[in-house]
């Protein structure tokens, strides 16, 4: 049996409770790291964590909300109280909502800067210092297909995007000197609960009345015929984190099946 790629690595997973941070955070246990996961959604967390000790995994989960700098400094000096380091981390924590973008409150424009943007630069900010003093570290950070196209309804949503794909590259290169990757990853039309009411929400703006002719939509718009799975962006997250994406920083990683080619 093949050497597990992340063995006795520690990997600091945002957003881990659902959709694909769950997915992320099934694929390292499954190659050996030890997994610190986070989420504002205690259940969510508390659900996945039992899943995840079934496989023998060492687990360690915190209720953290990525907008609050107090709540994401205590979480990371504790992770690193009481595991000593923090190999990789994985930016993933988002929310989304939908609306004609003269429609959208300040409400609806700050709740998706502040967790989509806001919330990767604060986990970044807290736990660099530590990868810096190291001269190690990888950091993934999830943005989405909508982080290079603009998309229709979520013109909030892909104002948070395209920064995290600003973000990612400007923190590459100045982190570059001491070792540290930075990358992201944009999904295009993920198979998850998000999907779910999104595509409720937009037949309800758009007048449609069977919501999932917005998901045959979306399967129309990807060359490669289906939608994207939570898996399909888990496995370019982890390559990213391996030692094969050692000479790859500041990249935006399309997982869209084709729908974005740029």
């Amino acid at each position: 049996m093949s050497e597990k790629r992340f063995k006795n690595q520690v990997v600091m997973i945002t957003g881990a409770g659902g959709g694909i941070g769950k997915a992320i955070a099934a694929s390292f246990a499954r190659e050996g790291a030890i997994l610190v996961l986070t989420d504002v959604d205690e259940q969510a967390l508390e659900n996945l964590v039992l899943s995840l000790k079934k496989q023998e995994v060492q687990v360690i989960s915190c209720r953290m909300d990525v907008t609050k700098e107090a709540e994401v400094a205590r979480v990371v000096g504790k992770v690193l109280e009481d595991v000593g380091k923090i190999d990789i981390l994985v930016n993933n924590a988002g929310v989304s909502t939908m609306n004609w973008f003269w429609q959208l409150t300040e409400e609806e424009w700050n709740f998706n800067m502040n967790v989509n943007a806001k919330g990767i630069w604060l986990v970044t900010k807290h736990v660099v210092p530590h990868m810096i003093q190291r001269r190690k570290g990888k950091i993934v950070n999830i943005a989405s297909m909508a982080a290079k196209i603009g998309a229709p309804l979520l013109a909030h949503y892909s104002a948070s995007k395209f920064a995290v794909v600003g973000f990612t590259q400007a923190a590459a290169k100045e982190l570059a000197p001491y070792g540290i990757n930075v990358n992201a990853v944009c999904p295009g039309f993920v198979k998850t609960p998000m999907q779910d009411r999104e595509v409720i929400w937009e037949s309800q703006l758009r007048g449609i009345d069977d919501p999932e002719k917005i998901r045959n939509e979306y399967i129309a718009q990807t060359p490669l015929g289906r939608l994207c799975y939570p898996e399909d962006v888990a496995s370019v997250v982890l390559f990213l984190a391996s030692k094969d994406a050692d000479f790859m920083t500041g990249q935006a990683i399309n997982v869209t099946g084709g729908a974005c080619m740029h």
